[in-house]
């Protein structure tokens, strides 16, 4: 292709900049001009076009062509969500946030990839627009500054909208685009994040729907497209249509028929001729892990692949693939020309005994030599390792919000499982091990598949220790040893008749140190600040001292007054013969005082954070904790996380009133302490919400403002966290009026005890608002979030009745809400040098934004106020006309 064009990139004002991007290494740029001017060699303008008919993923080139075919009277097939996505974009340019997300799912192949880029070259002239290119192991980082380089191009800024597949890589862009606190006129980035995925919820209201969404099916008006557009095909192609399987699948609307009768006579001919592996591990791989490939030269060595002429030389299966050029290599690359045809010819082979599993031990003794091919490692991990994650709709009793599951294991080994048993699946992982070198992935999805599908937890233990030994570092790795000894356990437990007690407390006694040393890799992790915080290690030791309580008091009730501390040890004697109860005496004596302080960090992570917003934990996650919490101490939750737990828990727990009772009468006595007084006027905060009986008197605000005076005007910096926000939230301004209140100081002891103290568990994790200000006065400002979630739900329409809350909030629906905007009071400030803040008399209160994106210049503002752990959170945040 020649061209003397120079690149172009459109401005903000609807002009246009000269700009070379060669030094955007991680982007694939799409100039305002994209071959405008070129002279475009016809042989690649039709091998182009036929490859995109046959199912190669869609070059830059394929859409000019079809746009310039479009002048002339030719079909340009549309789909149905392109208008609603493009809307959706376009209502981002408008928006404040310097940042933001478009989200299209799609089923593989059902044409994701190319209404994404067909958004892309139509708004080209607008926007900056850009693919991230295929990773090669950059960070966030690294493409967050080439992203802001496209933005500020030629000195002229102009929004980048930019294409990415990877859901994690879009949330770390849009954290650390909006830390960059770029002023500017347009959005910085906006990003069109289009997710593959097997499994779609439904989605009931449109008017709700956060994500674009395209399936494997077609609507009438889309049939009519497609049935038009294919008769224009048959006309220019007349002797290669019936070649261009991609387009055929997506005209058949999907057909199982047409998919089969392709593939059936390619099949039968490749078994006559068995040694070629080529088909199967085609097949195999398009179909696991769908938009993998092999390279031109890498089939150069299979028998019939031996041909100067590539694609005719692929005999007798060449109908069923397709050759392309990727983004920089020379190379061609080869693949399917769809999943569906892989997922048949895999079946079809299945059945005349070239397995999964037999495919499979082929490609890793081919393909995993003494070095794999660069671009199959990852593949060769997703297809042994990958395990899906399904998103269930609204899976708690109250509908309150989605909950993730993830498959046991990879889908290729459960489809082996499936069909050639947990022996193959063993061979398999075997040799993966054997050949991945130092990876540790392998060697963990066997220690997995012994312990979860073969219940052999000796071979599971010593495979879970080579993983160890393979990423001593690794949290995660480290993870599996504690769960072999935990299932162990949990099996133990339900013998009957009931083992040994010296057996439950040896294989518990190795479960609680795995997990222990999990918990201190944790710890070191912690200290890179691009790592989440993982509590499976903790929550793994809880999830043993239950185990073992049960397993124990089961067989002999007496360890019950053992193991919560109200009888020695020498009680049970008599089961250990030979002295032998000594080596448990450190496990035995440490193990309640393990589980309060396990449970004294739950009560924090999972009542002031929780995955994303609109995102649960799973729900026995809670009811393990509590119940181990019970087991070993009796009692119920009554620090200030607990009693924050009550009223989301939607049963006002008994222990409230006499948490009440009792601390009232502790500060009759004048022997209250900061913490005593804290949670006692937590208490007569909850239960001065609205729907909750209370059998006292309300306690005017006057009153506990009083009590906690003394403690605020000695400002201990070491006071908890909570202190801090209670006493902020007690003394926070009144219809204009302050209270002598250091805000100020109290802000930043709050921010700084948090950061110190908290901030690491909850990274990339949303912090929940726990009390938003109403329109009340007195305690009646304060208003709890399961408060403001009954208003909410309360106050739904007909259609909306199925949508969970964490729909509502996530989508930020609950704003719109007259019910919402009658509850809550919302307030006036100034967004300054990123910051917000609100004046108040001679009072300058600095305010967290809940979204950092969703402030971009400085200016007057308009905002809900909320509190979470962190200090007072601005929501909704909307600019003002000065």
């Amino acid at each position: 292709m020649a061209t003397d064009r120079t690149p172009t990139l459109p401005n903000a004002y609807g002009g246009k900049i000269p700009y070379q991007c060669d030094s955007l290494s991680l982007l694939d740029v799409l100039c305002e001009n994209e071959f405008e001017g070129d002279t475009i060699n016809q042989t690649d303008a039709a091998r182009a076009e036929v490859n995109f008919y046959k199912g190669a993923p869609p070059q830059w080139l394929n859409f000019y062509l079809a746009e310039r075919e479009a002048a002339v009277g030719s079909t340009f097939i549309k789909r149905d969500g392109y208008s609603y996505l493009k809307k959706q974009i376009q209502s981002k340019r408008k928006s404040p946030r310097s940042t933001t997300i478009v989200k299209l799912l799609h089923h593989p192949s059902s044409g994701g990839s190319t209404l994404a880029m067909q958004v892309l070259w139509d708004l080209r002239k607008k926007h900056r627009c850009a693919v991230l290119k295929e990773s090669k192991g950059a960070n966030s980082t690294d493409i967050a500054v080439q992203v802001i380089n496209l933005f500020k191009a030629g000195d002229s800024q102009n929004t980048v909208l930019l294409l990415l597949e990877d859901e994690n890589m879009a949330d770390c862009l849009m954290r650390e685009v909006a830390e960059r606190k770029i002023t500017s006129k347009v959005p910085v980035l906006i990003m069109l994040n289009c997710v593959r995925k097997s499994f779609i919820a439904e989605q009931d209201d449109p008017t709700i729907r956060t994500s674009v969404i395209l399936r494997r099916q077609l609507s009438k008006e889309e049939k009519d497209k497609f049935s038009k557009k294919l008769d224009e095909i048959r006309k220019r192609y007349a002797h290669q249509h019936t070649q261009f399987h991609g387009f055929n699948i997506m005209c058949g609307n999907f057909s199982e028929t047409y998919i089969q009768n392709s593939v059936k006579s390619c099949v039968n001919k490749h078994l006559l001729k068995p040694r070629n592996l080529l088909l199967p591990f085609l097949a195999l791989l398009n179909f696991y892990v769908p938009g993998s490939y092999l390279l031109e030269s890498e089939c150069a060595d299979f028998p019939d692949a031996r041909s100067q002429d590539f694609e005719s030389g692929m005999h007798p299966f060449n109908d069923l693939i397709v050759t392309f050029s990727g983004q920089e290599e020379d190379d061609k690359r080869v693949q399917m020309k769809h999943p569906m045809i892989a997922d048949q010819c895999v079946k079809l082979l299945a059945k005349f005994r070239v397995t999964r599993g037999g495919t499979t031990r082929n490609f890793l003794k081919y393909f995993c030599k003494a070095e794999v091919p660069q671009h199959l490692v990852p593949v060769i991990k997703d297809m042994l390792t990958k395990r899906e994650i399904t998103e269930a709709k609204g899976v708690d009793k109250q509908q309150n919000a989605e909950e993730e599951t993830q498959d046991l294991f990879s889908k290729l080994i459960q489809d082996i499982k499936e069909n050639e048993g947990l022996d193959m699946c063993e061979h398999i992982l075997k040799e993966a091990v054997d050949k991945s070198g130092t990876n540790p992935f392998f060697t963990q999805a066997l220690a997995r598949l012994y312990y979860i599908e073969i219940n052999d937890y000796e071979k599971a233990e010593y495979w879970a220790l080579k993983a160890k030994e393979r990423a001593p570092n690794n949290s995660f790795i480290a993870d599996t040893l504690g769960q072999v000894h935990k299932s162990s356990l949990r099996n133990k437990k339900d013998h009957i008749p009931c083992p040994p007690a010296f057996e439950i407390l040896e294989i518990a006694g190795k479960a609680i140190i795995a997990f222990k040393e999990e918990e201190k890799a944790v710890e070191k992790e912690a200290e890179l600040e691009s790592k989440s915080f993982n509590i499976r290690g903790s929550f793994g030791y809880l999830q043993v001292a239950n185990y073992l309580f049960e397993a124990l008091t089961k067989c002999d009730n007496r360890w019950k007054d053992i193991l919560t501390g109200k009888k020695q040890t020498p009680y049970v004697v008599d089961e250990f013969p030979g002295g032998k109860l000594n080596e448990y005496m450190p496990l035995i004596s440490q193990l309640k005082d393990g589980v309060k302080k396990r449970y004294e960090f739950f009560e924090k992570y999972l009542n002031y954070s929780k995955p994303k917003i609109g995102r649960e934990e799973p729900g026995y996650f809670h009811e393990d904790v509590i119940s181990c919490y019970q087991k070993y101490t009796g009692m119920m939750p009554t620090s200030f996380p607990g009693l924050l737990s009550c009223l989301h828990q939607n049963n006002l727990n008994p222990e409230l009133l006499w948490m009440e009772q009792h601390y009232r009468k502790i500060n009759g006595e004048k022997r209250s302490d900061a913490q005593a007084t804290q949670n006692y006027i937590l208490v007569n905060i909850i239960l001065n919400q609205k729907g909750v009986r209370r059998q006292t008197r309300t306690i005017p605000l006057q009153n506990l403002q009083d009590m906690l005076k003394k403690y605020v005007r000695e400002q201990q910096i070491d006071q908890p966290t909570e202190f801090h926000l209670l006493a902020l939230m007690l003394f926070w301004p009144e219809g204009g009026a302050t209270h002598d209140f250091p805000y100020k100081q109290t802000v930043d002891l709050l921010r700084g005890s948090f950061e110190r103290g908290l901030s690491k568990y909850f990274r990339f994790r949303y912090l929940v608002p726990l009390f938003l200000l109403g329109k009340g006065q007195g305690l009646s400002r304060l208003v709890h979030k399961s408060r403001v979630d009954i208003v909410i739900k309360n106050n739904l329409s007909p259609k909306q009745k199925n949508i969970t809350l964490g729909q509502m909030w996530s989508s930020g629906k609950i704003w719109e809400l007259e019910a919402i905007k009658n509850c809550l009071l919302r307030l006036r400030g100034e967004v300054e040098q990123y910051e917000v803040f609100l004046n108040v008399a001679d009072n300058r209160i600095k305010i967290f934004p809940d979204q950092m994106a969703s402030i971009r210049n400085p200016g007057p503002v308009s905002f809900y106020l909320g509190f979470n752990i962190g200090g007072p959170v601005a929501f909704n945040i909307k600019y003002e006309a000065k």
